[in-house]
């Protein structure tokens, strides 16, 4: 199950994805030697540079043990991760990986980025001869007295991207991490063998990295297709730019205006489902999915985030609860569900909702819920929405909201009262 976070934001590099092409980063094509030694260089007589990059997962081991390793290229310079398989959740992108690449191979530093204390400390140091079909060399410790060989050999995750990329930008990035100066990537040159089979015009630039290319099954025919991050919107709303691969003509093309209307989208080959988290203010989130219908995709299901409200002792709370897609549908993983002997909340502690005395009614409700059967989306059973009751307050009487309140396994209404601000002189429930 995927839960979206409010702060989330996709990463100016290229991001794995929950589903498909996007997690299969290894699927670009090994670059022939020469070609992707070289090092990034001017593309024409004016200003713009060409910038070598691929992206690479291996697996294979260090002494004994096994490893997962992802690498990317951007200009020559070589970062990613590995990780002991295996691969836990929480240990997956600990140990990161960044150093240099030139004909002779690459050197890396390593750092346990996920220590507690001095995490920029260099852990070891990796030598490799190469990096293409596999790779071999030594892993070093810092004082450089304890030394192991490194075997790796590239991930195969369906078809491979079929060509060698170069992105044309207007310098090259700068490595210190500057957010001041980011190169803008205004066109994304395909390479076989040396050769260009196609420009593909694009207008794309981050705000503190350069953007690279994803990779994902956008139409779910077996071949990764290309896409590109344009700018760094309001997180999770990053716009992208996407092109389909034909494997009969095997060139790219401009995927269709609905699917690039989607920001920040994520592939489910599985359910063969579009869907996207996204922000449309700093109080309203949610998920929308999608599916392919003749030349274009068409939305199928949408869900956004509301204030549930309960009672945790004597203290009314409300607690904002956002929607999540997995297995297919999208679903609240907080929520109130009917069982068979009443109400029971899978919402974690109350504490981390908030608790306010006048709080706004907008989007204030309970939803309750049947669970599913394992893979099987739950059922809305009801909605228990705010009403407006007349009432007597300290400024005379007016409509007030009754607020409906889970409270231990029942629905619990209280008519708020206590500050007629809150009320209205008109019965909101007929306007």
């Amino acid at each position: 199950m995927h839960l979206p976070s409010i702060d989330a934001s996709r990463a100016a590099t290229a991001t794995q994805r929950t589903f498909g092409w996007h997690f299969a980063l290894s699927c670009v094509l090994i670059a022939v030697t020469a070609f992707a030694f070289a090092p990034a260089h001017a593309a024409s007589t004016d200003d713009s540079i060409e910038i070598p990059f691929w992206s690479r997962n291996w697996t294979g081991t260090i002494g004994s043990r096994h490893v997962d390793v992802s690498l990317s290229r951007v200009a020559d310079t070589v970062s990613g991760w590995y990780c002991y398989a295996p691969c836990a959740s929480d240990k997956r992108y600990r140990l990161a990986l960044k150093g240099s690449f030139d004909a002779h191979g690459a050197t890396l530093s390593e750092r346990d980025i996920g220590a507690k204390t001095d995490a920029d400390r260099t852990t070891g140091t990796w030598r490799v001869a190469s990096l293409d079909g596999t790779a071999t060399g030594t892993w070093a410790s810092p004082d450089g007295k304890r030394t192991l060989p490194v075997s790796l050999a590239l991930k195969h995750d369906g078809q491979p991207f079929p060509y060698e990329i170069r992105l044309v930008a207007d310098k090259l990035p700068d490595d210190s991490g500057s957010c001041n100066d980011v190169p803008h990537v205004s066109a994304i040159r395909l390479y076989d063998h040396g050769r260009l089979v196609q420009t593909l015009q694009t207008d794309s630039q981050g705000t503190c990295n350069l953007f690279t290319p994803e990779f994902a099954d956008v139409n779910f025919d077996g071949w990764p297709d290309l896409m590109l991050a344009q700018s760094m919107g309001a997180g999770p709303n990053i716009p992208y730019q996407t092109w389909i691969f034909d494997p009969k003509t095997r060139r790219f093309a401009d995927a269709p205006q609905g699917l690039q209307d989607i920001t920040s989208p994520d592939f489910d080959p599985v359910h063969r489902i579009i869907w996207t988290s996204w922000r449309a203010s700093c109080c309203e989130h949610g998920v929308t999915t999608y599916r392919w219908q003749g030349n274009d995709v068409k939305e199928i299901d949408s869900a956004s985030s509301y204030m549930l409200p309960l009672l945790d002792g004597t203290t009314r709370r409300y607690c904002y609860v956002i929607p999540g897609y997995g297995d297919g549908y999208i679903e609240f993983p907080e929520r109130i569900e009917q069982t068979g002997t009443g109400l029971r909340s899978t919402l974690g502690n109350p504490k981390g909702c908030d608790a306010s005395d006048s709080p706004s009614m907008t989007r204030v409700y309970i939803d309750i819920w049947k669970p599913g059967a394992p893979g099987h989306a739950p059922t809305l059973v009801r909605t228990e929405k705010v009403t407006w009751k007349r009432t007597q307050t300290r400024n005379g009487m007016k409509f007030c909201p009754d607020v409906p309140f889970y409270d231990n396994g029942r629905i619990r209404r209280i008519v708020l009262s206590d500050d007629p601000d809150q009320c209205s002189a008109e019965n909101p429930d007929k306007n």
